[in-house]
């Protein structure tokens, strides 16, 4: 084969998807070497020690090494807490009799219950590989790890944080198959120290990414002394895409034996914090995005939101590049909004607008100079829409119109469709839909 010339294999390689690459790398070693710039140039891996192991072996390959171009960064871990042997079996009847009862509803054969002696040799399994999570967080191995690995990645461009799987729809394959446990984003607060591993890695070198994704993690993250927060703006200062989903803290508690959930427990505590204007002066730092996505994962009754509009964008700052912007989870009026847009007018094609509140100003006014205004590609508004007439009697505004993630919704799909559509006459949303508070 060394009459092949390499350049021909690559490009055969390129038309080839990754599971076909890997095959394509098993027949000789000019083969391997091609398939070597290709395979590895996004990695998916968790806090576990196979997959640092692998990470280190990729950032060794002369050839891998250098076309490496996206990490993803799964934040779910076994633990904290490490369960017992009775929580484990616990958890493992109730996996079986819901598998039996998906098994006799769809007609299918029974799963055979594992045998106490089998439970207990996955138990140690799961056992061994949770002391090997606690050893490389208590030792920070993760940090030394992914600055030594991250260094070798001279083409990397992209990196993803991917917490209670935002930003990541992709295998559901993970190294914790054979423990019969399911990870979780258990290591508090939500995504920070994963991020930080990440980033403080990124920083010790000269990569300038092109992408950065995260979510969801703690909005604690933030909490960090202004110099740092300064030092890491020129390892971003050629990011295109930044997507944030910032969590704002959520507690489980028993009611009647009946759980339930409280959202936004963190609220106050993380709008004291934007207030200072940290999160907005760094993006106004991004002067090169065209993407931005910025979304808090939760609002609440009792705590409201955790930023406005002037919290996270500048007034009267404008990116000269940016084409996509979604914003979550923010209120804001209707005027600071539309100025905003205005701004962006000559270069957005996408918008998306999800579960924002509009203080004591309506919706049935932005939506038409929305349309006006913009000429739009792409336009989704959803999730929950609070507003309030903008004349006499002052009646408040409600639509609760989904988000596309969780189901589909007649009347969101007609708003978005009269956005990007000049012919349709008449916005979808009216007083009669409206459900009053």
């Amino acid at each position: 084969m060394d009459i092949v010339i390499p350049e021909i294999l690559c490009i055969i390689c390129s038309f080839l998807d990754i599971d076909d690459v890997r095959r394509f790398r098993l027949c000789c070693r000019a083969f391997a070497d091609a398939g070597a710039c290709f395979v590895h140039r996004e990695i998916i891996f968790y806090l576990h020690q196979d997959d640092f192991d692998m990470l280190r072996r990729i950032s060794l390959h002369p050839i891998a090494s250098r076309n490496v171009h996206s990490l993803v960064y799964i934040g779910h871990t076994l633990g904290p807490p490490k369960k017992s042997p009775g929580e484990f079996f616990d958890d493992y009847n109730t996996i079986q009799t819901a598998e039996t009862i998906r098994a006799q509803r769809m007609g299918e054969q029974i799963p055979l219950r594992k045998t106490k002696g089998k439970l207990m040799e996955l138990y140690k399994g799961y056992e061994t590989t949770i002391q090997q999570e606690e050893r490389l967080a208590r030792n920070n191995e993760d940090f030394s790890c992914l600055k030594e690995v991250i260094s070798r990645f001279k083409s990397l461009q992209e990196i993803t944080l991917s917490c209670e799987f935002w930003f990541w729809g992709g295998s559901t394959k993970t190294p914790y198959d054979d423990c019969l446990a399911s990870p979780g984003a258990n290591i508090k607060p939500m995504g920070c120290r994963q991020l930080d591993s990440l980033l403080s890695a990124v920083f010790e070198t000269d990569i300038k990414l092109k992408r950065l994704t995260a979510g969801t993690f703690n909005w604690q993250f933030f909490q960090k002394p202004p110099a740092e927060l300064r030092r890491a703006i020129s390892s971003f200062s050629d990011l295109t895409c930044l997507e944030l989903c910032i969590g704002t803290g959520m507690d489980e508690y028993a009611v009647s034996d009946a759980g339930d959930v409280e959202t936004g427990t963190e609220i106050p505590r993380c709008r004291r914090l934007l207030r200072t204007g940290l999160l907005r002066d760094f993006l106004k730092s991004l002067t090169q995005l065209r993407t931005l996505y910025v979304v808090f994962d939760w609002h609440s009754e009792e705590h409201g939101y955790a930023a406005r509009l002037e919290h996270i964008m500048e007034p009267n700052y404008r990116w000269k590049h940016l084409e996509n912007l979604t914003l979550g989870n923010i209120t804001c009026e209707r005027r600071d909004l539309m100025s905003m847009l205005k701004r962006h007018k000559g270069t957005l094609s996408e918008l998306c607008l999800r579960d924002i509140r509009l203080r004591s100003t309506s919706w049935l006014l932005l939506l038409p100079r929305i349309r006006r205004i913009l000429n739009l590609d792409l336009a989704c508004i959803c999730g929950e829409l609070y507003g309030q007439e903008e004349t006499t009697p002052y009646y408040d505004e409600y639509w609760d119109l989904a988000v596309p993630e969780a189901i589909d919704d007649p009347l969101r799909a007609e708003v978005n469709e009269y956005l990007v559509d000049k012919n349709i006459k008449h916005c979808p949303l009216n007083m009669y839909n409206s459900s009053f508070d």
